[in-house]
């Protein structure tokens, strides 16, 4: 056995050996905690001397037998009297003693506990007198007390005797007064055993026993094993056989591996529960552990986590007082069961809820947790937990009281909420999912059931800022509930009231269409900032003929600009004013924000908040002629969100990118984005009269007249549908005259342009001759419809009669053949 790296503690064992008998008998105390390499060390001098021919005796204590009187004794003397040495495999046979000194019954290896010291004692003398023997007790810190009282009986006569007693165990601050006296004893020369260090790791790669790794490879490596292991012999033969699992690429940098987590494993079992239940509560708590958190989840005084602490920092488990890396982390928790898994997360929600942790940190606990465990019947009031539950708790045995610790045993009265402000927290850092996650977890502290009012708006609107897709499932619920004030706030809106959730349902609505669902969720509201946001954005994205603008003026639009240049990205609702600056004809103005709003790569917030950011700020750059830069930023848009996802809103980065790349002449990518599927609601939205105009011009760019003027024509009539007059940000007439000459035509005055669809139908048949009664029949509406159009036609066109009507319409309008 190859033990370079212990190699001044094995020639110091060996030296005593040595000495005998000159210096008479003598005594060893072997410690170290798990896994650096105690067992070994004295196993290695076990083998050595048996080779030598030195008779030795082999023990090693037992948990499982600590309450067995004589235990250890019985150990040796069966080995005293048996051709080999049991529970020490690589220790050779020792010679037999005399029969005179055999015990009666070996295979028991039990004596009454007055007669187990002077057995031992005088079966050692009889061994080989006057030659040196070895008695081997590994993990004393088990032994029984009857044989603590033998081997101590033995240590206080080793001067009458030629034996090496070594002893090979933990430190352990509490035993048994016989085992203290024992590893006291003046003759006793104590060895601690320490990690190793940098040095020792190097030697320790390179031993022949371990792959023999190149010295200077060994030396290389050696800084990040030792970090990555603290030095601990049983943890770096873990990884060495997870860095041979990695053949033929060996990486450079340590792979906690399952060798590694196992290795882990059984240094925990080796230390003990306390330390074990230490070691799962510094994994749970992670940097939220402190010592009051620590003692306060183990139920146990803060002196008792300090003393444990220092153990499985001797181990090299700890590094500054927080496990040494997630590997340890993984490998301390993974042998533990679902339902330990749920109680122990309770416990430090707890925990930290008592001692003011930030609620994100203690929803992350409730969550893992998972669903609550059912509160108490009444009457029945949930047990306080007890010390004794929590450390069975923290070693991961669960206990009765731990149930008292959740959500579900009196627990939501506090859970809740805190799910709800975490979700909160969480959302305005950008992290949606995480919210969305928090939010659902609330719902179900407060004892679940279908989703609806302020908690479904809530939920919903965390979800749209993750992934606005999911919230389609939520849509018919969303159009259909109305809020309930008593149960609680929306996510994003601290003090929010019941219009503003009625309003956020209503823009969640309106992203994937359902405009007229959107209306009446809002038609009843109030003059709240939220409200007027949505009646904003319904008036932008799709206008009703008559209704007074919507759209918010110059100032409130570079205002909204203005959210992107200092770092906080739009809301869904607001996103749709950003180009009020291009109706308002203040072209200047906008191409003034352009260098500004260059900076939305680097805006924070949630997925949906920076894709709606990117699209604006392509709107912004395409209608300033900056081609390059709007469709950079409309790439990024539509890389952050899925078609599904985008609903509606998909005309704006859409129509930016395609007007983008026809401006740069790059047709195929102008064609690879008009192939992104869109929602057929979009058509019936100002976003889609973008779209149309976009996909005109890049027709018409690539020689394709007649689809391009069927798009201008398309756009024409949506505007004059919703009563939006063709402005400079939406004028078709230029391209559709361009087109029009392309195809070797002519362009006409438009002056139908002002009218509706219904009324441009009604204008041209009448203009073709057809009576009000034969229009009415044409088209299925009663004569009366058709004399409101006709009026409002006159008004619009300033026209008195059919006749001026036909001159002015001129070639649209064609005789309506076999109509009277």
């Amino acid at each position: 056995m190859d033990l370079t790296w212990r190699d001044g503690e094995l020639q110091l064992l060996q030296g005593l050996l040595a000495g005998l008998p000159r210096t008479r008998g003598a005594a060893a105390l072997v410690t170290g905690s798990p896994g650096t390499g105690k067992s070994t060390l004295v196993r290695a001098v076990a083998e050595r001397a048996a080779a030598a021919g030195t008779p030795v005796l082999y023990a090693c204590a037992s948990p499982a037998e600590t309450q067995l009187p004589l235990g250890v004794v019985g150990q040796l003397l069966s080995g005293a009297a048996a051709p080999a040495v049991p529970a020490a495999p690589a220790v050779p046979a020792v010679p037999a003693v005399p029969a005179a000194a055999q015990p009666a019954a070996p295979d028991t290896g039990v004596r009454p506990r007055e007669a187990g010291p002077q057995l031992l004692y005088e079966a050692l003398r009889a061994l080989r007198p006057g030659r040196p023997a070895l008695v081997v007790v590994d993990d004393i810190h088990h032994t029984d007390e009857a044989s603590a009282l033998s081997l101590l009986y033995l240590c206080g006569r080793l001067a009458a005797t030629d034996v090496l007693l070594l002893l090979g165990g933990q430190p352990h601050p509490s035993l048994p007064l016989p085992l203290v006296e024992l590893l006291d004893h003046a003759r006793c020369v104590r060895m601690p055993l320490r990690p190793l260090p940098e040095e020792g790791v190097a030697a320790f790669l390179a031993s022949p026993a371990h792959g023999a790794m190149d010295p200077a490879a060994a030396r290389r490596l050696a800084p990040h094993w030792h970090r990555f292991t603290g030095g601990n012999p049983r943890l770096l033969r873990g990884l060495l056989d997870d860095h041979r699992d990695c053949e033929p690429a060996r990486p450079a940098r340590p792979v906690a591996g399952t060798a590694f987590r196992a290795a882990v494993r059984r240094c925990l079992r080796a230390a003990g529960t306390a330390r074990t239940g230490t070691a799962r509560a510094l994994a749970l708590l992670a940097e939220d552990a402190t010592l009051t958190r620590l003692a306060a989840f183990l139920a146990v005084p803060e002196r008792s986590v300090s003393s444990t602490m220092e153990d499985l920092a001797a181990t090299g488990l700890l590094d500054g007082g927080r496990l040494r890396h997630p590997g340890v982390r993984a490998a301390v928790l993974e042998g533990l069961t679902a339902g330990e898994s749920a109680r122990l997360h309770r416990r430090a929600a707890r925990v930290l809820h008592d001692d003011g942790a930030e609620p994100p940190v203690i929803a992350v606990h409730l969550l893992a947790a998972g669903t609550p465990a059912p509160a108490p019947t009444a009457g029945t009031p949930a047990p306080a937990p007890t010390a004794g539950t929590a450390a069975s708790a923290g070693a991961g045995t669960g206990g009765a009281g731990e149930q008292a610790d959740g959500p579900g045993a009196g627990g939501d009265a506090w859970a809740a909420p805190v799910l709800e402000e975490a979700a909160r927290h969480v959302l305005r850092a950008g992290g949606a999912h995480r919210a969305a996650q928090f939010l659902r977890a609330a719902h179900q502290a407060r004892g679940g059931g279908p989703l609806a009012g302020p908690a479904l708006a809530r939920l919903a609107g965390a979800e749209w800022e993750h992934d606005p897709a999911s919230v389609i499932r939520h849509l018919p619920a969303l159009a259909g509930e109305p809020p309930d004030a008593g149960s609680g706030r929306p996510g994003g809106r601290p003090h929010a009231g019941p219009q503003e959730y009625r309003a956020e349902a209503a823009g969640l609505l309106l992203w994937h269409g359902r405009h007229a669902q959107a209306a009446r969720a809002v038609a009843a509201l109030g003059d709240t900032a939220a409200v007027r946001e949505v009646r904003a954005a319904l008036g932008y994205v799709r206008p009703v003929p008559g209704a007074p603008p919507a759209l918010p003026g110059a100032d409130s639009a570079e205002a909204v600009l203005g959210s992107l240049v200092h770092g906080h990205a739009p809301r869904p609702t607001v996103a749709a004013v950003l180009v009020a600056l291009l109706y308002a004809g203040e072209t200047e103005r906008a191409a003034q924000w352009c260098t500004l709003t260059s900076g939305a790569e680097h805006l924070p917030g949630t997925p949906a908040r920076r894709a709606v950011a990117f699209a604006a700020a392509a709107v912004v750059h395409t209608r300033a002629g900056l081609h390059d830069t709007g469709g950079a930023c409309a790439a990024r848009a539509l890389a952050l969100l899925s078609p599904a996802a985008w609903g509606i809103a998909a005309g704006m980065p859409l129509s930016a990118g395609v007007r983008a790349a026809t401006g740069r002449g790059a047709h195929e990518e102008a064609a690879r984005l008009l192939r992104v599927p869109v929602a057929e609601a979009m058509f019936r939205t100002r976003a889609g009269a973008h779209y149309l105009l976009a996909r005109g011009h890049h027709h018409l760019a690539t020689g394709r007249a007649r689809a391009a003027l069927a798009d201008f024509h398309a756009c024409r009539d949506l505007l004059a549908d919703g009563g939006v007059p063709a402005g400079d940000a939406l004028d078709w007439h230029r391209p559709a005259a361009r087109a029009l000459r392309a195809l070797g035509e002519r362009p006409q005055g438009e002056p139908a342009a002002v009218l509706t669809r219904a009324e441009r139908r009604v204008a041209v048949l009448a203009a073709g001759g057809c009576t009000n009664r034969a229009i009415a029949a044409r088209l299925y509406v009663t004569p009366s419809t058709v004399e409101q159009h006709l009026t409002s036609v006159y008004r619009k066109l300033r026209v008195t009669s059919r006749a001026g009507l036909a001159e002015l319409m001129g070639p649209q309008a064609r005789p309506a053949v076999g109509v009277s």
